[in-house]
C-alpha cells in the first residue's frame, strides 16, 4: 500500500473529473489503548459508497501509547487505503472520536506535542486528495455505528495485524466484522529495518555511511530524525546508496533517561508503519528511537526497556516478515567506529 508524503509531486496529480462521475468511498477507522497510554493498536475500513460494501480491512497493534494517538493511526490508514483505491475519490471519514474530528475540521486546535505530527499528516493526506480533484468530508458517529472498525482495533491490541482487501467489483465480501479470519497478506512485503543511532561527533558520520553502504541496497530508502548530527548522517548513507533523504519528526524520539517514559509513541507508530509498506529502510534516530523498536520486536516490557545496549554510531538491524513475524538480527554493531 503506498502512502502519501507531504510534498506529494503535483505532475502525479490524476486529472480532475466531474462530480458526478467521482467514485464515493467511506471510511471508518477507531484506535484504541488499554491503559491509556498502554497496549494500542487502531483499524480502519474502507466502504463503497453508498452500498456500504466493504473493499479494503486494516488492523496493526502499535506497542505503548494513547488513546488520541491510536485513533489519529488508524485514520491515517484509512485515508492511505482510500487514496490506493481512488486518489480522486469523494470521501466521507466517519469516526466515533470527538475530539479528532474536530480537530481534522478545524473546531479544535491540536495541542499535544504527540498528535501535532499526526494532524498534520492526515491534513496533507487530505490536500493529497483533493489536489486530484477529490473530497474529504468529517463526521463524528457513535461508537455503536463505528462497530467493525472498533472490533478491528481491539483486533490490533490484541496483537493482531490484518490487511484484507475484498477483490474486484461484484465479489462477495468476508464479513466485515470477523477480524479473527486468516489474514489477506499478498500485498504484504518483508522489512529490512537498519537501525542507526545518530553519532556524537562529526567525525563518526563517514564511517558510519560507510558500515551501512554493504547492508543495504542501493535505492533502498533513508529516514532521519530532524537533529543535525542525524541529518548530516542521513545525507551521507543516502549518498553512498545512491537514494534521497527523508526527513521526519516521527522519529525525533527524546533521548530519555532510564525511570522516564520509555516507549516513544511516534517512532513506535512509525515502525508499524514500516512493517506495512516493507522494503528495506534505514533509519537515524535517538538511542530511545532504536530501543522502542527493538523491544517491541523483543517484547520488553517498561522495566527492562532501557537494558537494551546501544552506542551512539551503532547499527541494529530488525527483519519483519510478510506474515508479520518480526526478529532481530543483530544490535549495536560498533566495530566501524574503532
Amino acid at each position: 500500500m503506498r502512502g502519501v508524503p507531504a510534498d506529494h509531486d503535483p505532475d502525479e496529480r490524476v486529472r480532475p473529473v466531474s462530480r458526478a462521475a467521482r467514485r464515493g468511498l467511506i471510511v471508518e477507522s477507531d484506535g484504541g489503548s488499554r491503559g491509556n497510554p498502554g497496549v494500542a493498536g487502531y483499524g480502519a475500513v474502507v466502504r463503497e459508497a453508498p452500498s456500504g460494501r466493504v473493499l479494503v480491512e486494516l488492523a496493526e497493534p502499535l506497542g505503548t501509547t494513547t488513546n488520541n494517538v491510536a485513533e489519529y493511526r488508524g485514520l491515517l490508514a484509512g485515508l492511505r487505503a482510500a487514496f490506493d483505491i481512488d486518489p480522486g475519490a469523494d470521501i466521507s471519514v466517519r469516526m466515533d472520536s470527538d475530539l479528532i474530528v474536530k480537530q481534522m475540521t478545524g473546531v479544535n486546535k491540536v495541542k499535544h506535542p504527540n498528535m501535532r505530527p499526526l494532524a498534520l499528516e492526515a491534513q496533507a493526506m487530505c490536500r493529497a486528495i483533493r489536489d486530484n480533484g477529490g473530497t474529504v468530508d468529517f463526521e463524528w458517529i457513535p461508537r455503536e455505528l463505528n462497530q467493525t472498525a472498533d472490533a478491528l482495533s481491539n483486533a490490533a491490541m490484541d496483537g493482531k495485524t490484518i490487511h484484507r482487501v475484498h477483490g474486484v467489483q461484484g465479489e462477495a465480501p468476508e464479513p466485515a466484522d470477523a477480524p479473527d479470519a486468516p489474514d489477506d497478506l499478498t500485498d504484504r512485503r518483508d522489512l529490512r529495518l537498519l537501525l542507526v543511532q545518530a553519532p556524537s561527533t562529526e567525525r563518526a558520520v563517514e564511517r558510519v555511511a560507510a558500515a551501512v553502504r554493504p547492508l543495504v541496497g542501493t535505492g533502498s530508502r533513508v529516514i532521519t530524525a530532524p537533529e543535525p548530527l542525524a541529518e548530516q548522517t542521513g545525507r551521507a548513507v543516502a549518498e553512498v546508496i545512491g537514494t534521497e533523504v527523508e526527513v521526519s519528526a516521527d522519529w525525533a524520539a527524546d533521548p530519555g533517561r532510564a525511570g522516564s517514559e520509555p516507549a516513544d509513541a511516534a517512532s513506535s507508530a512509525a515502525y508499524g508503519r514500516l512493517r506495512l509498506s516493507g522494503g528495506t529502510v534505514v533509519i537515524v534516530t535517538t538511542r530511545r528511537g532504536i530501543v522502542t523498536v527493538l523491544a517491541e520486536v523483543l517484547g520488553l516490557g517498561p522495566e527492562r526497556f532501557w537494558s537494551l545496549a546501544t552506542a551512539p554510531g551503532s547499527l541494529s538491524g530488525v527483519e519483519v516478515w510478510a506474515d508479520g513475524t518480526a526478529s532481530v538480527a543483530f544490535t549495536n554493531r560498533t566495530d566501524h567506529l574503532a
